[in-house]
């Protein structure tokens, strides 16, 4: 599960937050007549962080700033992280895959009259907790474990379908609680256009849902879920166009395309805060079962991640995927000690660090030394 900023956010933070804003507002301005003026008023939170006369004073400097590193704006080049301060928020008018990593772990609201802009979506204006909260609610409405389970279940393994129609069916059929408005048609940056107005889109490796599509190139926008690809047309405009995988990460189905013309998908807080997670949740949990272990998911309405057991031994298991480790040792300092957090492969260079940074009372493991436990165990028991 992901947090973002506790409390009120610091001089630097907002200008953070105002600068994912900006550079989202940026990249739709063609499509949306008040981005320009979302640019304006996030360049003021900058120029009040920064102070008189430092740093962009315009709109298009504020732009232009944003497509260099994040560290060259006087409020963040002090913020005590390389990785936020090496970031670059828009590359043309497109937003990188980082901008959507930042956002994850600092969103937050900027107050009351900024946040009234609805037309942006929610990963620029709200906590990774409020989105969380607003979904969890209905998917507790009934109060049932079991319920709840499978409604979030139903999310990660159903991020994307190709109509309205085709959700409500699964819905029907599966007994799932979902959040009011939590599918929308695709984004068009994720949607690939070819002659007579035909539209695809393809389905990510890992956690299903649409892919970016950037010129001819096609890859999930969550960096760990590595698998890239070049669009390759068919013969005639209107033909089902298919993929070419470019990168050498591990092997995986080549994706579909999909048509796109009716297709929905969760909308973006979602996918990033709940999709996202759950997927490394769902394999984690379907390997320790096919090891033979028994495991719950999200006991006690979300209490925690996994409860894997053997014989009588219990693990309780916080699985946690954040892109800063730094961000990850400062929400892990109060975690309760009766909970293991585990990183996942993708994570686990920010082991070493955890262990250093964290209280010895605070256990913290990873997905192959977790694995290889249970394994023994399992023989043990046998």
């Amino acid at each position: 599960m992901t947090h973002s900023i506790v409390g009120p956010p610091t001089s630097w933070e907002r200008a953070l937050i105002a600068s994912l804003r900006a550079a989202y507002a940026w990249s739709v301005r063609s499509s949306e007549r008040r981005a320009m003026h979302e640019v304006a008023r996030m360049t003021g939170v900058v120029m009040a962080a920064h102070g008189p006369g430092v740093g962009p004073v315009t709109p298009r400097e504020f732009a232009k700033a944003l497509h260099g590193r994040l560290g060259l704006l006087p409020a963040i080049a002090d913020c005590g992280d390389e990785e936020i301060a090496d970031a670059v928020l828009l590359s043309g008018d497109c937003l990188t895959d980082v901008a959507f990593d930042l956002a994850c772990e600092y969103a937050a609201p900027l107050g009351e009259a900024i946040d009234k802009a609805t037309w942006m979506p929610s990963w620029t204006r709200m906590r990774a907790e409020q989105i969380q909260q607003a979904t969890y609610s209905a998917m507790i409405g009934s109060g049932k474990q079991e319920v709840y389970v499978d409604s979030r279940k139903f999310l990660i393994e159903h991020p994307a379908v190709p109509s309205e129609a085709d959700l409500q069916e699964l819905v029907a059929s599966t007994g799932a609680l979902l959040a009011p408005n939590g599918y929308q048609p695709i984004p068009s940056d994720q949607i690939h256009h070819v002659g007579g107005g035909t539209t695809w889109w393809w389905a990510c490796p890992t956690c299903r849902w649409p892919m970016a599509v950037t010129g001819n190139r096609v890859r999930c926008r969550y960096r760990p879920h590595t698998a890239s690809y070049k669009i390759v047309s068919g013969a005639k405009a209107s033909a089902r166009p298919s993929l070419d995988r470019i990168d050498s990460g591990p092997r995986v189905a080549t994706p579909v395309a999909q048509p796109g013309a009716d297709a929905v998908c969760v909308e973006t807080g979602i996918w990033r805060f709940i999709v996202v997670p759950g997927a490394t949740e769902l394999r984690l949990y379907r390997e320790l079962t096919k090891l033979g272990a028994a495991v719950a998911l999200w006991p006690d309405l979300d209490d925690y991640d996994l409860l894997v057991a053997v014989g009588i031994t219990e693990h309780k298991v916080d699985v946690k995927e954040y892109r800063s480790a730094r961000r990850l040792v400062d929400n892990l300092r109060g975690a309760r000690s009766s909970i293991e957090v585990l990183l996942p492969d993708t994570h686990e260079y920010q082991f070493a660090i955890l262990k250093d940074a964290l209280p010895k009372s605070i256990r913290v493991t990873t997905e192959r030394r977790f694995l290889a436990r249970v394994r023994k165990q399992l023989k043990e028991h046998r």
